[in-house]
């Protein structure tokens, strides 16, 4: 864990700097991850908090918890094989590194980091932790319900801190950074960036992701609310169990 600026982070001048050029900051399976998990996780809820438990759409609820429980592991796995950038030993910064990059934001020193900033990066793991509680109380029965809601209300709120500052960073530099983890490119005046877009791991992930996806439906059986994948053990569905 790092205790003060990783090595790998560089000072950029403020204003223009003619050195600036694209470099490859997020690579597919990093992208490829992130997406499900956000795409999976934004289904659960909105169906969550808009469908009726005892109704017949609440299931995907729960297969969509289970589709983002998937992608999280994805996610931590990818923490140990992944790119640089998605690595732990570069996601995980000390209380130093995190203070010294908030007051250089505030006083207008611009770092660049081969992956997220020390800010960002304590943020996600706020995220990552919320919502892994999350997909956990989902499972645990009707005792935990009332806690699976409020964690779901925090879930909302960490999310919208997380678009907010996506869009007041790219209003604060003038460019579309956000936009990098939709092509894996951002504006840099180093070449911290990844090494490959490693494209093939990229597919066989999304593959994969609809594969489970496939199976999450296709084992689901709604007449006694269980999920059962040759191979694994059963899941019961708890909420659905109810009347």
């Amino acid at each position: 864990m790092s205790a003060g600026t990783p090595d790998d982070a560089h000072e950029r001048p403020s204003g223009r700097d003619p050195s600036e050029k694209q470099v490859l900051v997020w690579d597919l399976p990093a992208r490829v991850s992130h997406w499900g998990f956000a795409c999976s996780l934004t289904a659960s809820l909105y169906i969550g908090f808009q469908c009726d438990p005892e109704g017949p759409l609440f299931k995907h609820h729960m297969l969509a918890g289970l589709l983002a429980a998937w992608f999280l592991l994805v996610r931590v796995i990818l923490g140990f094989v992944g790119a640089r950038a998605m690595r732990w030993r570069a996601f995980i910064h000390g209380p130093r590194a995190v203070l010294r990059y908030l007051a250089g934001a505030f006083r207008g020193r611009q770092m660049e980091y081969p992956g997220l900033n020390p800010g960002s990066a304590l943020f996600a793991q706020l995220l990552y932790t919320g919502l892994a509680l999350l997909i956990a109380t989902g499972f645990a029965g009707e005792w935990v319900e009332t806690w699976h809601g409020r964690i779901a209300w925090g879930a909302v709120g960490l999310i919208g801190v997380h678009l907010l500052g996506l869009a007041l960073h790219a209003l604060r530099h003038r460019r579309a950074t956000p936009l990098a983890m939709v092509h894996g490119w951002d504006v840099r005046t180093t070449d911290a960036g990844v090494a490959s877009p490693n494209r093939i791991a990229g597919w066989i992930l999304l593959l994969l992701g609809i594969a489970v996806a496939w199976l999450l439906v296709r084992c689901f059986d709604e007449t006694t609310s269980v999920l059962s994948i040759p191979g694994l053990p059963e899941v019961a569905f708890p909420v659905m169990q109810k009347g």
